[in-house]
């Protein structure tokens, strides 16, 4: 069986054939005259036959060595076909920029770090992927999407977040609601309530303090808009819990009324999940951009002051 050979070989064999000279071949190569002739040497025991002949004070190539050579020209030009499709898949990775997010709300604010991504990279496309809501973890695992913005831990994961901000969750209700008067709710305040949510596997807020607390609700009824959900529970349907810069935003807050949830507030820790093939100064512009917005959209009537600052 011949041994099996390196691309160094082939490269050693094409070189000493186009040239015909041992000394030139070192000269391109690099290395020492002698150490040409002992990779030859050595090469040509391994597969147990001669390469080269001297002729004329010239290597003349056997036909073994110009197969080899053939060889050689065939796996620089595999190897220059596979760097170009490695700086093509590079290249495409700089461009494009795929975000998914935990919560339908952020979409409200993530609109402005898009912009402000684009704004530095006019070429980057950026796509939100909605559809990985329900598995942002698992999406960011299997390279569907970059960069997943979460808030609820999970253990199973081996990723770790890059904590962002954290904002606070509160109760909205219709104004006269049976707990509207109210300066702060505790779970049991929620036993048999209607609640209104964001359409998907779970509610947050059920599932993380009501459950827990032995708290059981009334009808949940899960929509997927924002603007839905706040006119049900202006119309009376149902208790929603948003965050306090979704309420911060709202066109009218005729009718409703915002209450705090636990003595200390209901508060989520966001994150930032990044995918091992997301280019790194792509995934810090994000996390910083993030970080910008997170402290804009604190403010009442944030979204003015952030589109001029996005002007």
């Amino acid at each position: 069986m011949v041994a099996a050979l390196t691309p160094r070989d082939l490269e050693v064999v094409r070189r000493v054939a186009a040239t015909g000279s041992l000394t030139t071949t070192a000269k391109q190569m690099h290395v020492s005259q002698p150490a040409i002739s002992q990779r030859l040497a050595t090469l040509q025991d391994r597969i147990g036959t001669e390469l080269f002949v001297r002729r004329e004070g010239r290597m003349q190539a056997t036909p073994a060595a110009e197969r080899l050579a053939e060889a050689a020209i065939a796996v620089d030009r595999v190897l220059a076909r596979a760097m170009d499709d490695v700086r093509s898949l590079l290249d495409e990775r700089a461009r494009r920029f795929r975000i998914t997010t935990q919560c339908h709300t952020s979409y409200r604010w993530l609109s402005f770090v898009i912009r402000d991504l684009v704004k530095s990279r006019p070429a980057l496309a950026v796509d939100v992927v909605p559809e990985a809501i329900e598995d942002p973890y698992g999406a960011v695992e299997r390279d569907e999407v970059d960069v997943a913005l979460v808030y609820l831990p999970n253990e199973s994961s081996p990723l770790d977040g890059i904590e962002l901000f954290t904002d606070e969750m509160y109760a909205v209700m219709r104004a006269d609601h049976r707990l509207s008067e109210r300066k702060m709710l505790n779970p049991d305040d929620f036993e048999g309530e209607a609640l209104v949510g964001y359409a998907g596997r779970g509610n947050a807020f059920v599932d993380l303090v009501l459950t827990p607390a032995g708290v059981t609700p009334g009808r949940l009824r899960q929509v997927r808009m924002t603007e839905a959900i706040v006119e049900l529970a202006r119309a009376g349907q149902g208790i929603a819990v948003l965050a306090g810069w979704v309420i911060n935003d709202l066109v009218s807050r005729q009718d409703l009324v915002a209450v705090r949830i636990g003595r200390g507030g209901w508060h989520r820790t966001w994150r930032a999940i990044v995918g091992a093939q997301c280019p790194p100064e792509l995934a810090q512009a994000f996390v910083a951009s993030v970080k910008r917005t997170a402290r804009g959209i604190g403010k009442d009537r944030w979204r003015e002051k952030l589109e001029a600052r996005s002007a």
